[in-house]
């Protein structure tokens, strides 16, 4: 995981305004400005985090709406697949599980594997409703009947949403520098809608999150999975799996400050 960090050579440097120090679940606003204050703009013409970008408007967030896809929809999820697995943080991933027993070394195979367990759909809110995907859950949000936020883990989201006036930073509730990233926890208001609390690992290119989830799949799914930043900052990523019809998929994905 430390070697991942170091190697994310496509990661976003940002400038962050903190500000004020909050709570989980508070709707006090401690922080009058916005928590972004540099332009990753020039980042998103990167291969993957173009790929990624295309992938954000192609989900139903309410969790009682089935998802359906167009073949262009469809097609944006290999495409972002087939970019990722281009870039040296995924290629040593790969080749890291194929040390251990734990992945095909055919590069045609490993693929398949990543685009089911995060791109495969399940249904866990609504019975019947097939409304979900651990990258869906991961990198965009799904709201509940109560209106309350699940998932929303992207930084690449967050900024978009903060774009557009429809997140309200509220302040930061805890705080690491991992030498590449800065993983963050913050209470969420979003379209009104909130989330206790939620973590980012802020400036990840998509293939760091993509592959430090996908290592914690393997090796310490459903467990607190220690890991290290590039500067050797010990944090914990939390890999949740959901077993659906049999398939074992990611439900979410992201840092954590629980024990």
């Amino acid at each position: 995981s430390r070697d991942l960090h170091t190697n994310d050579v496509n990661g976003a440097t940002l400038t962050l305004a903190l500000q004020g120090q909050t709570t989980a679940g508070s709707l006090v606003d401690n922080a009058p400005g916005r928590l972004i204050v540099s332009d990753p703009i020039p980042d998103f013409a990167k291969p993957t985090f173009a790929a990624a970008q295309a992938l954000l408007n192609n989900y139903q967030k309410n969790v009682t709406i089935q998802d359906t896809f167009t073949p262009e929809q469809l097609a944006e999820e290999v495409a972002f697949i087939d970019a990722v697995m281009e870039t040296g943080v995924m290629q040593q991933l790969h080749a890291f599980l194929v040390s251990k027993g734990e992945a095909s070394a055919d590069v045609a195979e490993f693929k398949q594997f990543l685009s089911t367990i995060w791109f495969g759909r399940w249904s866990e809110y609504v019975p019947g409703v097939v409304a979900s995907s651990g990258w869906e859950h991961t990198n965009v949000f799904e709201r509940l009947e109560n209106n309350v936020v699940v998932g929303f883990h992207s930084w690449i989201y967050l900024f978009n949403e903060e774009e557009d006036g429809d997140l309200n930073y509220l302040g930061y509730i805890n705080s690491i520098e991992t030498g590449k990233t800065t993983v963050l926890s913050m209470p969420v208001d979003l379209y009104g809608s909130t989330k206790a609390f939620s973590e980012f690992n802020m400036g990840a290119s998509p293939e760091l999150d993509l592959a430090i989830g996908t290592l914690c799949y393997v090796a310490r799914p459903d467990v607190p999975c220690f890991i290290q930043g590039s500067n050797g900052a010990q944090f914990t990523w939390d890999l949740h799996t959901i077993t659906y019809n049999g398939v074992k998929y990611v439900e979410s994905s992201h840092p954590t400050f629980e024990a």
